[in-house]
């Protein structure tokens, strides 16, 4: 049963949400600014955005607030005199004892009196943050996480990030800079003694916004000492293969773009020296640092030195390549594909995406027949291909086209099994004669799925036949709800074709007997009654 399962607001105008789907349990979330929404996420699998949890959880929240206002007002006063009345002793005892079983409750006394805590690290944040990240454990995320492909939220770095945030709004940037240091130091580490249990389950955006946050502040503070705390924090073992590592780079590059570009192209050069192999992955990386970093202050010559100079590393032969072509010297454009496929002992080239791409555009600006007609085969041979197949069959003039269609045709179907590239090719072709007697031989449902419309223009009534035969074969071999719901989606399909009410109602009729059993079936086929 579908529904809500928990709605509770974690901040001010923050709620979160579980909600029981068909595809298991939602996780939800919806900041407000008290009247209409802001931002919202949903971990179902739906296309649609927003889908349509947003709304239903909308409404709940309003809901929930509407019955919250009238006795706001009264609740503050009622517990306004309570606090007068009790003693400090007992307002702590509860508080501590509160903080220790309510996660909520424990964060919101955090983010609003944490930071006043003495604290040996030098950074006020730094305590506040370990211990709420040393409380969480692996149960309250395993729902989420086994019921979504989305990595997922940590509420209590959510809080954090937003305060920081404020801070810039407020122009306070120290405080700023001091929350985004403390969640790089501390979630960085919690995530290096946690690592086997935490594979990837968070959100890599908590490896990135506390950097945007210094950056964002950077403009207004002193750059030479971020720029230090980078080159002492980076060398850390913890930040090792992180998105963490990188990130240090990238502000480092922002700090010393107007600053001293120099001192960032010397340090990056240092790293490479480094590296024994000069066309590896950490290579690239680098490489990649300082292009971008010429790019980004206006010497796009000076990135496309690099490149040039580096083109044993893929991405720049390609940026090479295209830029050839673009030059139309494409001699040159397939001498360096070659010579890096040779090199690099990869296959043909002409299998090879992306190289097999530029070779045809190439082929195509010189109007070389023998070569698009060969890449283009490569492409369809072993799999039908649309676009490919387009362009192979325009390089023909029709007479040759004739001959060459039948091959491609016996090439496709000359096995004992139904092959989906034979009645894709005849499709292509507008075959429908041939397609429909290949489809003859293996009257199977989802064939009849795909091609029906195709076929019903020239031949209504046995392409019908076929698919209430192909419906009944498949009806007949298979149980459960899932095989159900299939039946019901071709018997729609069914009723929209000519006669295919009339066929789809007698063929359910026909169930109903067969099948009196399978109660649940005939259940969900009762619209077509």
């Amino acid at each position: 049963m579908t529904g809500i399962i928990e709605l509770r607001q974690i901040a001010e105008n923050d709620w979160k949400a579980r909600y029981q789907g068909n595809y298991g349990i939602y996780t939800i979330r919806i900041l407000t600014d008290g009247k209409k929404t802001l931002k919202f996420s949903c971990s179902c699998p739906s296309d649609y955005h927003p889908c349509k949890h947003i709304p239903m959880i909308e409404k709940a929240i309003a809901g929930q607030m509407a019955i919250g206002n009238k006795t706001e007002k009264q609740d503050a006063l009622q517990i306004e005199h309570i606090i007068a009345n009790i003693s400090s002793d007992k307002l702590k005892e509860f508080c501590i004892s509160r903080a220790k079983y309510n996660p909520e409750f424990r964060n919101a006394f955090f983010l609003e009196f944490g930071a006043n805590a003495k604290n040996v690290k030098g950074n006020k944040y730094s305590d506040v943050i370990q211990k709420l990240l040393a409380l969480i454990t692996l149960d309250e995320y395993e729902d989420d996480y086994y019921n979504s492909d989305e990595e997922q939220n940590i509420d209590e770095l959510d809080r954090w990030i937003e305060k920081a945030w404020n801070y810039l709004d407020l122009k306070q940037y120290d405080e700023a800079i001091l929350i985004g240091k403390a969640i790089i130091e501390e979630y960085s580490q919690w995530l290096h003694e946690n690592g086997d249990d935490y594979p990837d389950r968070f959100s890599a955006d908590y490896q990135s916004l506390p950097f945007d946050i210094i950056e964002a502040a950077a403009e207004h503070t002193d750059k030479t000492e971020l720029r230090e705390y980078c080159l002492s924090e980076m060398i850390k073992k913890k930040y090792t293969g992180t998105d963490f590592y990188n990130n240090f780079h990238y502000l480092l590059e922002s700090l010393e773009a107007k600053a001293d570009p120099d001192s960032f192209i010397t340090y990056q050069n240092e790293l490479l020296a480094k590296i024994k192999d000069n066309s590896s992955r950490d290579a690239e990386i680098i490489l990649q640092r300082i292009v971008d970093f010429y790019q980004n202050i206006g010497e796009s010559d000076k990135a496309w030195a690099v490149i040039e100079e580096n083109i044993q590393i893929r991405s720049f032969r390609l940026e090479a390549v295209k830029k050839r072509i673009e030059d139309k010297n494409y001699s040159a454009a397939k001498k360096l594909i070659h010579g890096y496929c040779k090199q690099n002992k990869e296959q043909n080239p002409q299998n090879e995406y992306p190289w097999r791409e530029l070779l045809l555009d190439i082929a195509q600006k010189e109007n070389d027949i023998p070569a698009i007609r060969k890449i283009t085969y490569e492409c369809i041979k072993n799999e039908f291909d649309e676009e490919n197949y387009r362009i192979y069959k325009a390089s023909f003039t029709p007479p040759e086209w004739d001959a060459e269609r039948e091959k491609l045709f016996q090439h496709y179907s000359g096995k004992k099994y139904f092959s989906n590239s034979a009645a894709d090719f005849l499709a292509a072709e507008s075959d429908t004669g041939r397609l429909i007697k290949y489809i003859e031989k293996y009257p199977m449902a989802d064939k009849l799925e795909k091609y029906h419309t195709i076929l019903a223009y020239d031949y209504p009534e046995k392409t019908l036949n076929m698919f209430v035969k192909a419906i009944a074969i498949y009806t007949e071999a298979r149980t459960g709800r899932t095989h159900y719901k299939y039946i019901y989606s071709l018997l729609k399909m069914l009723s929209k074709m000519k006669g295919g009410k009339k066929a789809a109602k007698e063929l359910v009729t026909e169930f109903r007997v067969r099948y009196k059993n399978r109660k649940v079936m005939l259940e969900m086929l009762g619209e077509f009654s």
